[in-house]
């Protein structure tokens, strides 16, 4: 498959790049300028030599790739998606944004966002295009160095079939299992989650991630 990622210097976005070019997707870093995709393609290749990294200008980007991951700053949606939305009408978007805000107490996730996540902000700016959330919740430094998590990755989107186009591409991340959680309503919830997770991480050290239990039915995590 080939994977277009906007937001490839960061470190989630730049840890998924990785796992996914190393499990032989093709990867086409969408950046605002053909020079900085560039140097965040050299920065990946460097990562992981050998892997396929193709360096590209935000719109062409958005149209070469077979599905797209958004992980940039939620500050940068507006800007960043209705540019892309043509390109990324009838593909599926997985948003990895997280509304996030910082205080004394550590992480908090933002409330009253004007659409209720970043994964309906996106959908509404790129109408015709299919978003899932999902991703939110891996530890990136994990991620980078391809640890093998032992996580569960919490999917949502409205449309069915594009939740389980993401998780059959979740299996390409070592340690993961990809959960169908329902519709994009939910969306605001694994994101914030994610506040929860930071924090987490703070008091008692490491890199926590999901892992849920009591699933009868569900696929074993590998």
């Amino acid at each position: 498959m080939k994977i277009a990622i906007f937001g490839g210097t960061g470190d989630l976005g730049r840890g998924l790049a990785i796992n996914f070019a190393a499990a032989g997707h093709e990867i086409v870093v969408g950046s605002r300028s053909q020079e900085r995709a560039e140097r965040a393609a050299d920065g990946l290749r460097e990562a992981l030599p050998g892997g396929s990294f193709t360096p590209m200008e935000n719109v062409p980007a958005a149209a070469a790739g077979d599905l797209a991951i958004v992980s940039i700053p939620h500050e940068g949606i507006d800007a960043t998606i209705p540019p892309m939305a043509d390109a990324l009408a009838g593909k599926v978007v997985v948003s990895v944004v997280n509304a996030l805000t910082f205080g004394k107490s550590g992480a908090i996730a933002a409330r009253d966002l004007p659409r209720g996540s970043a994964g309906h902000q996106i959908q509404a700016l790129a109408p015709e295009a299919k978003v899932v959330v999902a991703y939110n919740n891996l530890p990136a430094a994990g991620l980078q160095e391809r640890h093998h998590l032992n996580a569960d990755v919490l999917v949502c989107g409205k449309s069915k079939a594009a939740r389980e186009t993401v998780v059959q591409l979740t299996s390409s991340i070592p340690g993961t299992r990809a959960l169908d959680a329902g519709p994009l309503a939910n969306a605001q919830i694994i994101e914030g989650m994610t506040a929860i997770i930071i924090n987490l991480n703070k008091r008692y050290g490491g890199e926590a991630s999901l892992a849920i239990s009591g699933l009868e039915s569900a696929p074993e995590r590998p």
